[in-house]
């Protein structure tokens, strides 16, 4: 490896360590989200309403473990089931109201604190940032098989 590799694994260490603290204690957030229920209801927000196989295969992970956090979300009020009408027998998941309310207000936060962090940067420095993570992303995804970057098409993934 070189040097710049060895920087690049250490400095990808720290930054998902640094990252989930951050998620932890996001100042100025009421209602705090474990990392799983921000990505669902950010990707629900996003998307829109879609059924549990499509968001268990957009996250790479197995059904029953996207049926315990969804059912979680649905208790606290965060997300809501409905049938869906191109198939009654499955039912589409959607974010409520009150689960926008939090999201919105979580990525708000985090945001602000992006700013704070990169703020005195030259704004040419922020793009590159942006575009380098992007094409990093894009890479992982493309190297170990990650989940999908938009939505399949509603009825490829039967429930």
């Amino acid at each position: 490896m070189t040097d710049a590799q060895d920087r690049i694994e250490r400095e990808l260490t720290l930054l998902v360590r640094r990252t989930q603290r951050i998620h932890l204690r996001l100042p100025g957030v009421v209602r705090q989200l474990e990392r799983s229920a921000y990505s669902i209801l950010g990707r629900l927000y996003d998307d829109g309403p879609m059924r549990l196989t499509t968001l268990a295969t957009l996250f790479t992970l197995d059904v029953s473990t996207v049926s315990r956090q969804v059912q979680a979300l649905q208790g606290e009020g965060l997300i809501s089931r409905s049938a869906d009408p191109g198939d009654r027998r499955a039912a589409l998941i959607e974010i409520t109201g009150h689960g926008t309310e939090v999201l919105l207000g979580m990525r708000a936060a985090r945001r602000e604190l992006l700013r704070e962090l990169t703020g005195e940067w030259p704004a040419d420095d922020r793009e590159r940032f942006a575009d380098l993570l992007e094409r990093f992303n894009d890479g992982v995804a493309e190297r170990l098989g990650g989940a999908p970057d938009s939505v399949p098409q509603k009825g490829l993934i039967a429930e």
